[in-house]
């Protein structure tokens, strides 16, 4: 109705208003870097990418399933070069996806501090404290995935300058003090641990969790005070997940291994994501989605998600929001889900190490097989 003219009854036409487009397009549209929008990027070390003059690096923004909350950034840094410092009013990881090299994070009336980071390793600058990103290679680029809440933040209060010129000092979550990056991890707790540094997410021990599937684990962190949420997940050879369905903005990066993940509306056929290190993908609002290792090996990924960090809840978005339940069990999903799965382990050598459920009260979320 709102794009539509109206007649007020008197014989004059309304005007018809145009929904302009949200702040956070509009400026990402103005830096001046190509903006991909995706349903998942296959591998994050050839995204190509153009000079942003903010950074002062090459950079791409990457918006994938429903952008309006969270999306990334692949930054890359030339061999021995830095990045301009930098400050903004919204949270971000950075994961290394390759490289070696270090941030130098400064909050105004304390010593810098500096975070000595390689591949795969994670952190988050506290929030609008001024870093500055380092390569310490000579030969070779550094690259950067920065998951942001910045479509958020910029379209709260669609003022630019605000965002990243403002001088507040957010000292109650990040107070100066030397070694915040090196102070190990404090266990909280359930499948939950604080740490502000992680050097290589690949070697982060995990818990069972057996709710999600069989073989799989997983844990969640506490860092850098952030209210956006990180977590680690893994399941093992030959096993796959249960269906299950959240919020949006979660950005899924695989670490480790090879398979195939189906992301699907309720009642919708499922479409196919195949994944490898390095690929990335975020799963829309409320879609259920379903991951499947068909590699030798366990297949782990990072999740970097929206706000409802462990010890930051919050609610954002449809999750949780919903009366329908948010996982498919086993013996719930259709016989194919169980075949399809089995026969892509044939192809690759490896045996299945899941029995199949005992089928029973199996749902209609998925009304036909993959095509």
């Amino acid at each position: 109705m709102e794009n539509d003219a109206l007649n007020t009854g008197t014989g004059d036409a309304v005007k018809k208003f145009n929904r302009p487009k949200a702040f956070y397009d509009l400026w990402q549209e103005g830096e001046g870097i190509p903006v991909y929008k995706l349903f998942h990027v296959e591998d994050l070390n050839t995204v190509e990418l153009g000079w942003w003059e903010r950074f002062g690096a090459k950079a791409a923004f990457v918006n994938l399933a429903d952008p309006f909350i969270t999306t990334a950034i692949v930054l890359e840094i030339p061999p021995g070069k830095q990045t301009k410092k930098i400050r903004h009013l919204f949270e971000t990881w950075v994961y290394v996806v390759s490289g070696m090299g270090e941030t130098k994070i400064e909050q105004p009336g304390h010593k810098a501090d500096v975070v000595r980071w390689s591949q795969r390793g994670l952190f988050g600058p506290p929030l609008n404290t001024r870093y500055q990103h380092r390569n310490l290679h000579r030969q070779k680029p550094a690259r950067l995935l920065m998951v942001t809440n910045a479509p958020l933040t910029l379209n709260l209060y669609h003022n630019a300058d605000f965002v990243w010129n403002n001088p507040y000092k957010f000292e109650d979550r990040y107070d100066g003090r030397q070694g915040y990056f090196n102070e190990g991890a404090e266990y909280l707790g359930g499948r939950v641990t604080r740490t502000n540094f992680i050097p290589d997410v690949l070697g982060f021990q995990l818990m069972k969790w057996k709710e999600r599937g069989f073989g799989a684990k997983s844990f969640h962190m506490s860092m850098s005070d952030h209210t956006s949420a990180v977590h680690l997940s893994e399941f093992e050879v030959g096993t796959y997940k249960k269906a299950h369905r959240h919020g949006p903005g979660a950005h899924v990066v695989i670490l480790q291994g090879t398979g195939y993940s189906l992301i699907w509306q309720e009642g919708e056929e499922p479409r196919r994501v195949d994944w490898r290190e390095g690929s990335m993908f975020s799963p829309p609002e409320w879609y259920f989605h379903q991951h499947f290792n068909t590699g030798p090996e366990p297949a782990r990924y990072l999740a970097l998600r929206r706000g409802g960090s462990p010890e930051h809840p919050m609610k954002i978005g449809m999750s949780g929001g919903k009366s329908a339940p948010d996982q498919i069990e086993y013996e719930q999903e259709p016989r194919w889900i169980y075949d399809m799965y089995e026969a892509e382990l044939k192809k690759n050598g490896v045996a299945i190490g899941q029995p199949r459920a005992e089928y029973r009260n199996i749902r209609d979320t998925i009304l036909k097989p993959v095509g």
